[in-house]
């Protein structure tokens, strides 16, 4: 199995003024012109957060930087910047004067700051978590997790609180026999489909106006069949050799009759989301399962409530995409952390560390899971009863990868440009499995070519 090389992106000097902050803090006793943290901690430090005000997440972290201060005495000033916080980062950053703390998904850090910009926080896996006797930080943050948050050198760039993935979703009050007995091979999977067609059902729902979405099959597939790299290898094989490999042969035939096969919503490519998403959960397109992110329970019983149905006659259930081809990637599990980064300029380094080891203590860090109803990268925390299966799956997962194996960060250009518009001729019917590869193929050869 080949590991994927991230390419190397400069972050770029973007014109994007900071939004107003949220401040809480004092005077500091630490010089102010000495960057990192060869200081002992001051008594305030500054985090902008990829969160607002009133999510779920942000209400969580507010309250434990409350607790954090009563205790510590360190004062925090946060900025809850939403999701454009890294470009708002970017100038400070460029200026010699970033916020200490800053939050987001690592592909968002490796692709928008680049992580040369970003702190080795070795130091703080290596600490004690306040009122955990004995847990260092490196205890609690699964090895499996760990690829996809270092540097070229090995160094960990980001402390995780939250993990998101993908996975194959099902109601456990519409189909039962998921529950008791989920498919494990391809083929077992297909004969469950070809049950469900019989009886009347349509099998998979999916919102084919998301490139993301559809491309979740084929990348799943080729994952499952040929290992972490095997997409985002082939992005970067400027032959254009690898996509006849047997894991993208097998993964894209598969594809191919799913979609000639009428396992999809029929109209499925022209729908809007969430018309689909929605109409699994209220089972008026009467579909079954769902191939989708951590976030599905949130949405559908969300959209399932302001419809004015009933967010409980859904029981969400999911299982692990099923094996396909010589399964090189069994095990292999889309976990991409969301955590805590320090700039390299960051002046009240030590502070902030301080906060990340306090806030991954079990008992802070399961609020995540309790009341904002996501997973945590720490395997003792109770996971939210909808992402049970989700959960058990992140805690036996062999290794993680980015969502579609990271290619999105290593050649975001390619994705945009050749992966996109071929998945969506492939969901269209235009193109075969076979077609689908040489198109990729061909124009792979191009796009390295012309640098």
């Amino acid at each position: 199995m080949e590991t994927m090389n991230l390419t190397r992106r400069g972050f770029t000097t973007l014109a994007a003024a900071a939004v107003g902050a949220t401040v809480v803090g004092c005077g500091s006793n630490t010089d102010p012109d000495a960057p990192g943290d060869s200081q002992a901690a001051g008594d305030k430090f500054t985090y902008w957060s990829m969160w607002t005000e009133g999510e779920d997440q942000q209400k969580v972290l507010a309250s434990e930087i409350e607790n954090f201060t009563k205790e510590t005495g360190i004062e925090v000033e946060v900025q809850w910047s939403g999701r454009e916080v890294l470009t708002q980062v970017v100038p400070r950053l460029n200026a010699g004067n970033p916020p200490d703390l800053v939050d987001n998904g690592s592909p968002d850090f490796i692709s928008r700051l680049g992580v040369d910009n970003l702190m080795d926080l070795s130091d703080v896996y290596d600490m004690d978590i306040p009122g955990e006797d004995g847990k260092k930080v490196s205890d609690v943050v699964p090895e499996a997790l760990m690829a996809s948050m270092l540097k070229e050198g090995g160094e960990p760039f980001l402390v995780p609180y939250e993990v998101i993935g993908a996975t194959l979703w099902f109601n456990a009050n519409v189909t039962p026999q998921f529950e008791d007995a989920p498919p494990q091979s391809w083929e077992e999977f297909m004969a469950a489909l070809d049950e469900l067609k019989a009886a009347g059902r349509t099998p998979l729902a999916l919102d084919g106006d998301i490139a993301d979405y559809c491309a979740y099959w084929v990348e799943w597939g080729v994952l499952r069949a040929g290992g972490p790299g095997a997409l985002t290898g082939a992005a970067q094989d400027p032959t254009g050799a690898r996509f006849s490999d047997p894991a993208w042969v097998v993964a894209t035939d598969n594809v191919e009759k799913l979609v000639q096969g009428g396992y999809f919503p029929e109209g499925f490519r022209g729908s809007k989301f969430p018309t689909q998403q929605a109409s699994w959960a209220d089972q008026t397109s009467k579909t079954d399962l769902i191939l989708m992110g951590s976030w599905l329970p949130s949405e559908a019983s969300g959209s399932l409530e302001k419809s004015g149905g009933d967010p409980s006659s859904i029981a969400f259930g999911s299982f692990p995409f099923p094996s396909v081809g010589e399964n090189l990637g069994e095990g292999l599990v889309e976990a991409q952390p969301i955590g805590f980064a320090i700039p390299e300029k960051a002046r009240q380094a030590a502070a902030a560390k301080q906060f990340v080891a306090y806030f991954m203590h079990k008992d802070r860090i399961a609020r995540i899971a309790s009341e904002a109803k996501n997973l945590t990268p720490r395997t003792d925390v109770e996971p939210p009863a909808e992402l049970a299966g989700f959960a058990e799956e992140y805690g036996n997962a062999k290794t993680t990868v980015l969502f579609t194996d990271g290619v999105g960060t290593a050649e975001p250009k390619w994705v945009t440009d050749i992966w996109q518009p071929a998945i969506g001729k492939l969901f269209d019917g235009n193109l075969t499995g076979d077609a689908f590869r040489q198109e990729l193929a061909d124009k792979t050869v191009e796009y390295h070519k012309n640098g």
